[in-house]
């Protein structure tokens, strides 16, 4: 067999083994680069008790921020257990959901009670999951009025509202148009979704998770896992992992508590308003 003829026959074994090692390499590409590749994440936020002090709602932003960060986190479900508390900090935390919500879709989960604050957060979300027997609703204000100033000698002021910032016909003003901004803020995030009139809305009733999904209050029934899997089909991902998002404030709220009203309310002389459902004995 002549040099020329030995030379073409080992090319075209050549030739004929190119594919098999292109998949090869193929198969190896992806074998190695499982590990480095991070799987999609939806996020799980708990928003619990009744929260009073600003340094817990910093620690509820906080997570909030840290999940619009994070590339590897593409959706986030906040499992709801409050019946409110502060307004600033009921406030402060449907903001940040709603700012939230324009990178990822949100998913809302309530509990036991999602009342007054704690429904006020959950209508920021893309969807909202309660169970059948859920507290929701108590879409209203309140407000704590401080004692009547006391004549101190040792403190001068200048103005006769200079310790509690206004009167107390002024307070209970103010906490008219709180109470129309929640209302507001329901009517306008559940839309055409709502089947409950706007006067009704704003008796602050209460109600459970099967009547509030016929008012439209809620979109379905469901707990916390229907939300995970909810919050991955709006995020249009499927193989995921799901990750609990705390901070060392929460930790420690689920020790120690919360302060209580009478609490506050003693450390300050100005009107304190809140979103707060009180179960009345």
């Amino acid at each position: 067999m002549s040099r020329l003829e030995s030379a073409k026959r080992l090319m075209r074994r050549w030739l004929w083994s190119i594919p098999f090692f292109v998949v090869l390499g193929l198969v190896l590409g992806a074998l190695i680069s499982i590990p480095v590749i991070p799987k999609p994440e939806i996020a799980t936020i708990t928003i619990s008790g009744v929260i009073l002090e600003q340094a817990h709602a910093n620690d509820i932003v906080k997570m909030l921020r840290y999940a619009a960060s994070e590339d590897s986190i593409k959706a986030v479900v906040l499992q709801i257990n409050s019946p409110g508390g502060a307004a600033f900090v009921f406030e402060q935390i449907y903001l940040d959901v709603l700012r939230l919500r324009q990178q990822m879709p949100v998913v809302a989960s309530i509990g036991a009670v999602g009342a007054s604050g704690g429904y006020y957060i959950a209508v920021a979300s893309n969807f909202i999951y309660a169970e059948p027997s859920s507290i929701v609703g108590s879409v209203g204000a309140g407000v704590l009025l401080p004692t009547s100033e006391e004549l101190d000698e040792d403190i001068i002021r200048t103005g006769p509202f200079k310790a509690t910032g206004g009167s107390r016909r002024k307070a209970i003003g103010s906490l008219e148009t709180l109470k129309q901004e929640f209302v507001t803020a329901v009517t306008t995030q559940r839309g055409d979704r709502l089947n409950i009139s706007e006067e009704e809305l704003s008796r602050a009733d209460v109600y459970s998770g099967s009547q509030c999904l016929r008012y439209g209050l809620i979109d379905d029934i469901g707990t916390r896992t229907a939300a995970i899997e909810k919050a991955a089909k709006l995020a249009g991902i499927r193989n995921y992992d799901v990750v609990e998002l705390h901070t060392w404030l929460t930790y420690l709220s689920w020790f120690f508590g919360s302060s209580d009203m009478e609490e506050l309310k003693s450390q300050t002389r100005v009107p304190i308003y809140y979103y707060l459902y009180i179960e009345q004995e």
